[in-house]
């Protein structure tokens, strides 16, 4: 990494980069007369492009908004196959493949020291200020925060999913997120049933969680009811075909309203091991021209697919915040969902209706929403678009996590004695003492680190991205000499 200064060398002197010392959060004037601090933030977590899914997505997206806010915003992943090192993305986001070796599920192995070295060398480099994980699932989002807090950064996490209380699995993972979250700044949830969940999990203050749902960018879904065929009902899936995401449910009620509706389709987009299940049912009951199983989408096709039907369903056993069907209701589909999680939240009563998770009361639900849909009398597609536009955009997020950034940066970091005492007291005997000696040991690690290659030995990375952002500036320079190239 230190030799990506090799590149600054080649850039004009009046685009040299501040110096460390310079660079804390920056304040401008904002529009209302008051001080607008910036932050250098780094997004921490195991998901991410050119990996798919929701956490990639919001990542990605809340990305974008905070740099359209002046802010600076880095991204640091493990390595994707050849994808390692620096990338840059749209408008400056710069995003560190880390060479990180995957364990399980794109999720990186984890000993709590092994990624010091890189991590701290990404946070030094780029001046962070905040650090902000992702996903309770991610390891690397774990050791991030841990790292973090040894090095006296400001930390913000967000937890996209819910978790049980009684299987082996989950007890391990809310003890570990307890670790993590006990002297965390802030936590944010995308709903208020994940806030609860994760706050029992973790027994946290709920003063310090907040709740910032996911958005959609309503230009990516708008509907084309031209592209559907109203001869027959097409009712539209998308999802990752798992069991949390109730594909067993799926596999019963296909052949259930296929045998009452001659004119009913199926179009399902996704990938998973629960593939196998549709494709018995549909073999079994020769249903291959009303069943098309379309395999993993890219995110620019899932549109593409949504306008195509009339109703999209949603048979997840578990959900935070389910971003599909805002998606589906914004292509203007009806939408039939199940009845669990935040799902409730997500969206007014009149654009959804809701099911428990059976396969009767899911069937009861779309016979509902069939003869609605037969007899005209729904919503338009241009009026549910209307509707769900302003329910959830990506700005509105930014602004609100802005705030957060902000409540996390006014607090003090936890010294290390203060740190230990608060794992012991908020983690029990064992693991609280447990994970002090790491904390210990991590902070042993760190001097060692620095001592080894000093933090002002390490190379300042140029701003792609922020208030100081050279990528900027360089915009807007404009050579006086027509044959003169900026490079």
């Amino acid at each position: 990494m230190g030799q990506r200064r090799k590149g600054c060398d080649q850039v004009p002197a009046h685009f040299k980069p501040n110096t460390p010392d310079t660079h804390s959060s920056s304040t401008h004037k904002g529009s209302g007369h008051q001080d607008c601090v910036k932050h250098s933030i780094c997004m921490v977590s195991d998901f991410f492009y050119p990996n798919m899914g929701g956490v990639e997505s919001h990542i990605y997206q809340l990305s974008q908004c905070l740099i359209e806010k002046g802010h600076k915003v880095v991204i640091a992943t493990h390595a994707y196959d050849d994808r390692r090192g620096v990338r840059y993305l749209t408008n400056g986001l710069k995003v560190y493949y880390l060479p990180l070796q995957v364990m399980y599920n794109q999720s990186t192995a984890t000993t709590c020291f092994h990624s010091l070295p890189l991590l701290r060398c990404v946070f030094v480099r780029e001046r962070v200020t905040v650090v902000h994980a992702h996903s309770s699932f991610s390891a690397m989002a774990h050791d991030a925060l841990f790292h973090a807090k040894t090095m006296g950064l400001n930390t913000v996490f967000t937890d996209h999913s819910l978790f049980g209380f009684a299987d082996l699995s989950s007890v391990l993972t809310n003890k570990l997120l307890t670790v993590s979250l006990c002297d965390t700044n802030h936590i944010v949830c995308v709903s208020y049933t994940s806030k609860e969940n994760t706050v029992l999990r973790a027994a946290l203050d709920p003063d310090i969680v907040s709740v910032i749902p996911n958005a959609v960018d309503p230009s990516d879904f708008t509907p084309d009811p031209g592209r559907r065929d109203d001869s027959k009902i097409t009712i539209v899936v998308v999802s990752r075909l798992v069991y949390r995401k109730g594909i067993d449910l799926l596999g019963g009620i296909i052949p259930e309203l296929c045998a009452n509706h001659p004119d009913l389709c199926f179009i399902i987009g996704g990938e998973g091991p629960k593939r196998i299940v549709l494709e018995e049912v549909r073999e079994k009951y020769q249903l291959h021209d009303r069943v098309r199983l379309l395999g993993a989408l890219d995110h620019k096709d899932v549109r593409d697919v949504l306008v195509q039907g009339h109703i999209f369903l949603n048979t997840s056993l578990t959900e935070a915040f389910c971003m599909a069907i805002v998606e589906g209701a914004s292509c203007g589909l009806q939408v039939v969902s199940t009845r669990v999680g935040g799902i409730p939240e997500v969206l007014p009563d009149e654009l959804v209706t809701l099911c428990e998770p059976t396969v009767s009361s899911l069937c009861a639900g779309l016979e509902t929403v069939i003869a609605r849909q037969r007899s005209g009398n729904v919503l338009s597609p241009a009026a549910i678009h209307r509707q769900v536009r302003t329910l959830y955009t990506w700005r509105n997020v930014a602004e609100r996590t802005e705030k957060v950034y902000d409540q996390a940066g006014r607090q003090p970091v936890l010294s290390l004695p203060v740190r230990l005492r608060r794992l012991r007291s908020h983690c029990g005997a064992v693991a609280g003492s447990i994970f002090s000696f790491f904390a210990v040991i991590n902070f042993l690690f760190l001097l060692f680190l620095q001592w080894l290659h000093p933090d002002h030995l390490i190379d300042v990375a140029m701003d792609a991205s922020g208030p100081h952002s050279c990528w900027r500036r360089l915009r807007k320079e404009k050579p006086k000499d027509p044959n003169s190239a900026v490079i």
